[in-house]
């Protein structure tokens, strides 16, 4: 690839990457006593803060059950944009053949991981616990696939968005099993 290419390339990745979190900063909401205590049972406390006050309905949340969904939401969403963001990136004709058929395989796992989460957000409804549990860690082991297909190039211009999603599921399985820990599930 060339300099100048490359270049842009990496400013136009950084700039998907960056600015929506930015914007989703600037956006933020309230932080109500119900949205922290459900960010306090998860591993990565400030992106769960950041990104369940940002979103309207987790301000008029009645209860934890309703905050799981809404991070099951905010997940599923970054699959579907990190889907959106591939979709475009793979047909990039300037990145080497490895780095295009590396992304051909994250599309297919993001694609894979929005319907796991799809799958999870229904079983949470029906206070089915371990098929949520299996549902989730199966998309987060498409973005570890995705990750995979990676290694050995010289740069994995999918890392930083792997990492959120990871984070992002790991909050929203969190809450859920301390939702359904409370309605006794």
């Amino acid at each position: 690839m060339k300099p100048i290419t490359t270049f842009f390339f990496v400013f136009t990745l950084c700039l998907l990457v960056v600015l929506p979190q930015e914007i989703a900063a600037n956006q933020e909401g309230v932080v109500t006593e119900q949205i922290k205590q459900a960010c306090e049972h998860t591993a990565h406390k400030s992106l769960c803060l950041s990104t369940l006050s940002s979103d309207p309905s987790s301000q008029q949340a009645a209860n934890l059950t309703i905050l799981a969904q809404v991070a099951l939401s905010i997940a599923s969403q970054n699959a579907s944009d990190t889907t959106d963001l591939v979709k475009t990136l793979v047909n990039d004709q300037s990145l080497e053949p490895s780095v295009q058929q590396a992304l051909a395989d994250c599309l297919d796992h993001y694609l894979d991981a929005a319907e796991q989460l799809d799958d999870s957000l229904a079983a949470l409804t029906v206070g089915a616990h371990e098929d949520l549990k299996t549902w989730v860690h199966v998309a987060i082991g498409d973005a570890g696939l995705c990750d995979a297909g990676f290694k050995g190039l010289k740069e994995n211009v999918m890392f930083h968005r792997n990492k959120v999603f990871h984070q992002l599921c790991q909050n929203a399985l969190a809450i859920a099993e301390v939702s359904l820990s409370a309605a006794g599930k």
